[in-house]
């Protein structure tokens, strides 16, 4: 494998596989279409579910038959929810082109970072993950930037067009992940062209009791990966609603592409200085902060000043991505080749559950008491979940190794026991 070829064409991946002209301004477009908030939110939901039942099966489907062909499969699922998007006209019509967009994202979800991974474990030079893997989510951030810079032109030449660009990014995005080659760097790796269709239920099933007998033996895993999504929901509903909430306040569709750019910055900071921080704060710390701090940004980003509600939004994507940056490389040291894709996807699966639970309640609170008084109950909700999780995983975030003097009376103590 030629490694400085496979990386650049995963970096290539991440920026044609992340551009889009719809991102800034998909809910708009349905609101202008006839659409209320509430179905919006029914729709984001509808996704939710629908990769709540999928993430899992389909981690599995990249570990056993491949990151390449699940890559694949998931643009072309893209593709296929654009166009049903664009022929929408009621609420079961988008929340069915939802579910596709939801088997787009379970299928590249850890996928793309289990490639990534063992691409430099069979190279070895996996070391290099958390650096790699900043460089890929910052490149992520910088194309979602310019997506979202393109709002003013998406809302000139409307959402069919728009939609129609999202298509060619996908086919780019095809023609790169060919250029890919697919590491095996364990046996059963090797011997993927092994599996048939008729024994793909054994072969998932022992998959999939296999991840989750790996899970029961590290809760740490786990409990990390939980904090993960609850900071990734709160965000992630944050810039949903972010739209609508300049909107509300005024603000022109240019200017609304414009501020969503300097909020995607933030994310862009928050991915280089996570290799930085990950390696000179332990984990447990880092992990602490961002996820307080991102909750604090949360209720920032509900003001009525257009200034302050930027400096939320670049806020919270700065330090959820600085958490979900270092949380990838703390996880992925101590996940077995095997079933990376597949342990990943379970905290996809978390971040889904918790998006189903959230999305809801806080769609009926954007309509009921507006975008800022939500943000801020959001917000204040985010911070004592966060508060719990570290608390309640503490010896996963703390671990507690005792000093040498304490050491030393431990063992006077068991000599004077013995």
């Amino acid at each position: 494998m030629h490694l400085k070829k496979q990386l650049l064409h995963l970096y290539l991946l991440e920026i044609f596989g992340s551009l889009s002209l719809t991102d800034g301004i998909w809910i708009i477009f349905l609101i202008q279409r006839g659409f209320s908030l509430v179905e919006v939110g029914l729709a984001e939901t509808a996704f939710h579910i629908a990769s709540f039942f999928f993430e899992i099966p389909s981690g599995a489907i990249a570990d056993l038959f491949g990151r390449k062909k699940a890559m694949i499969a998931s643009y072309l699922c893209m593709i296929l929810s654009a166009v049903l998007t664009v022929a929408a006209w009621n609420l079961p019509s988008l929340c069915l082109a939802m579910v596709f967009t939801a088997f787009s994202y379970n299928l590249n979800s850890g996928t793309r970072d289990a490639l990534t991974y063992d691409s430099l474990k069979a190279g070895g030079e996996e070391e290099r993950y958390l650096s790699v893997n900043s460089n890929q989510r910052f490149l992520c951030s910088a194309a979602v930037s310019l997506s979202k810079l393109t709002t003013g032109i998406a809302g000139r030449i409307g959402y069919i067009l728009s939609y129609g660009c999202n298509v060619v990014f996908c086919g780019i995005s095809i023609l790169l992940i060919g250029g890919i080659k697919e590491p095996q760097v364990t046996e059963s790796q090797k011997n993927r062209a092994k599996f048939s269709f008729a024994t793909i239920g054994r072969d998932m099933l022992q998959q999939l009791t296999g991840s989750f007998r790996f899970l029961r033996q590290r809760p740490d895993i786990a409990i990390k990966m939980l904090l993960d999504a609850v900071i990734g929901c709160g965000g992630t509903l944050t810039i949903f609603f972010l739209q609508q909430h300049f909107s509300a306040n005024g603000v022109s569709l240019g200017q609304i592409g414009i501020f969503l750019l300097v909020v995607e910055i933030g994310g862009m900071a928050g991915t280089k200085c996570a290799a930085i921080l990950a390696r000179n704060i332990p984990f447990g710390r880092l992990a602490g902060i961002c996820a307080l701090l991102a909750a604090g940004s949360v209720a920032l980003t509900g003001s009525s000043i257009p200034a302050l509600s930027v400096s939320g939004g670049f806020a919270l994507r700065f330090f959820s991505l600085i958490l979900e940056t270092a949380t990838s490389n703390e996880i992925n040291r101590e996940l077995p080749s095997d079933q990376r894709a597949t342990l990943i996807s379970v905290g996809s699966i978390l971040f889904s559950i918790a998006m189903i639970a959230a999305t809801p309640p806080l769609s009926f609170l954007c309509d009921a008491i507006g975008t800022g008084s939500a943000f801020l109950s959001e917000g204040a909700v985010l911070g004592g979940t966060a508060v719990c999780l570290l608390l309640l995983g503490k010896k996963a975030f703390f671990p507690f190794t005792p000093s040498s003097c304490e050491k030393d009376t431990a063992v006077s103590a068991g000599n004077r026991r013995q």
